[in-house]
């Protein structure tokens, strides 16, 4: 219909369009989409289109787990939810046919779709970072992702870090301004992901220092190897230590006179005293020492919500108020109560539980504090109703049960869920309803709802098109294949458009669409 040339430049759009909108916008990522698809199918030149896809076979190996996806979907039961994962994994299937079938991606092309997608990426964080710092002052630090989910936000941020690295990588010369430009977001981006506190995004940034320190040791002489190999292994050994101490700080129980059960308050009124109760909060008891008539007379005083009501978490008020009062050592009594100033009774009103946030909400040892009352809440009740890490030993327990059950051909996607939830109810599982979700582990996902052909076709299809290509030897492209095969253990990051996406188009630029330099590749 148009010339070559304006379908190219429809191409290009097309695909930096899709790549400005997976931290910005699950809408703009579909009408990117469409229009890449639609320009694909009026451009014609099947015959260079064909030309192109013979050079690049792996192209079917990867796209390969789709139709089995789709025959998963459409026997499903719950039809609905069948169609559902067969529309969100249209990507899988589509972009990477389109790419391969295109000319290849020029060095000048390669570099402004990167850079575009870096720049969004850093829009979307300051717009982020704005509004849970200064506009709304938002305590969910869930929140600093305003337009997708955290947790494929953090994903996000590591590629772009992953591209500027790169960047820096392949510099041969040193002029200062780019270099300054890229060092300064770096930082940024790696400050980002500790404000947004996931697990995963600090995991894939460890993975992404793992990986390109292994490809600078290859390039030095022996002795900065060895100076490379020991300053890595002390700052292990220097992490390993500062949670083991932070860990033992937070378990250890404080034996002073303010931790020990009291039988009276200093106004005469009896305690109660739970002294089975082994939950502590930085080493105090905190269902001992507790007057509620003189607590709630106390807090009426200091604050408009109710005693008995919630907190704006929607947690209990008034266990917010003991954990809180237990953390600082304090009796939970007039007398304790007294002690607390203006920023504890709004934290306190604001869900949070311990005195430490006093020095933030958003800092990584907040975040420790979390999982390691997680972990010991587990330890000495059972429950895993209180953090998102140790939940996820109920899916995949869940999960595996249906695996279990159903392992050649699997239940069908839409009936993945209804499985689970059986499981839930049979094993009288502590979970609210609320957080009945989906395995969290991609490749249990596929296992449980396709079968264990779908889940070897699945692996092949991720081991063979990355390792077949050259460009597994350049750190962005290895960075990026690990992240995404590692995150899968822990995440369904093809559960969503934004994952799919994700995977789909990065996975296509840098396998089937680019040719890396072999300068670069060392």
């Amino acid at each position: 219909m148009f010339k070559s040339e304006i379908h190219r430049r429809i191409y290009l759009l097309s695909l930096a369009f899709i790549l400005c909108s997976l931290p910005l916008s699950v809408v703009g990522v579909s009408i990117g989409m469409i229009v890449l698809v639609v320009n694909f199918a009026i451009s014609g030149n099947l015959g260079k289109k064909w030309f192109h896809m013979k050079k690049k076979p792996t192209v079917w190996v990867f796209v390969a787990i789709y139709p089995l996806m789709l025959i998963s979907g459409l026997l499903s039961n719950n039809l609905n939810m069948g169609l559902e994962i067969t529309r969100i994994w249209l990507p899988l299937l589509l972009i990477p046919i389109i790419v391969a079938s295109s000319d290849e991606l020029s060095r000048k092309e390669f570099f402004y779709l990167l850079i575009a997608f870096v720049l969004a990426v850093l829009f979307a964080t300051l717009y982020g970072a704005y509004l849970y710092l200064i506009a709304e002052k938002i305590d969910d630090p869930r929140k600093l992702s305003p337009f997708i989910s955290h947790i494929r936000m953090a994903l996000i941020v590591c590629i772009a870090i992953a591209i500027l690295l790169q960047h820096l990588w392949e510099r041969n010369e040193a002029e200062f301004l780019p270099l300054f430009l890229a060092i300064a977001l770096i930082i940024w981006f790696i400050g980002f992901l500790f404000m947004l506190k996931s697990f995963t995004g600090i995991l894939m940034l460890a993975l992404l220092v793992f990986t390109f320190t292994l490809k600078i040791i290859r390039r030095v002489a022996a002795p900065v190897r060895f100076a490379i190999y020991s300053g890595l292994g002390t700052v292990l050994f220097i992490a390993l230590s500062y949670l083991a101490h932070q860990y033992g700080s937070f378990t250890s129980i404080r034996l002073t006179p303010d931790n020990l059960p009291r039988k009276a308050t200093v106004l005469g009124n009896t305690y109660f005293n739970d002294t089975l109760s082994r939950e502590t909060e930085n080493g105090y008891f905190v269902n001992i020492n507790i007057c509620e008539d003189e607590l709630k007379n106390q807090w009426q005083k200091r604050s408009h919500i109710p005693y008995h009501g919630t907190d704006y978490k929607g947690q209990p008020l008034r266990l917010t108020l003991f954990r809180y009062l237990a953390s600082k050592g304090l009796t939970k009594d007039s007398l304790g109560a007294s002690h607390l100033d203006s920023l504890d009774i709004s934290l306190i009103e604001r869900g949070f539980t311990n005195v430490l946030f006093r020095n933030g909400v958003s800092g990584f040892k907040s975040r420790l504090y979390e999982f390691f009352f997680e972990l010991n809440k587990f330890r000495h009740t059972g429950q895993l109703t209180g953090g998102s890490i140790l939940r996820r030993i109920h899916y995949n327990l869940a999960a595996w049960h249906v695996v279990k059950n159903n392992m050649l051909f699997g239940v069908g996607y839409g009936d993945l869920l209804d499985e689970m939830e059986s499981y839930y109810s049979a094993h009288e599982v502590d979970l609210p309803p609320q957080y009945h979700f989906m395995p969290h582990n991609q490749y249990l996902t596929v296992w449980a709802s396709a079968g264990i052909i779908a889940l070897i076709i699945f692996l092949s299809s991720m081991l063979i098109t990355f390792l077949s290509s050259a460009n597994i030897k350049i750190p962005l492209v290895l960075f990026f294949w690990l992240m995404v095969l590692i995150s899968m253990l822990f995440e369904d990051t093809l559960l969503t458009h934004i994952g799919v996406s994700l995977v789909a188009v990065f996975t296509s630029i840098l396998i089937f669409g680019y040719r890396f330099k072999t300068d670069f590749v060392k």
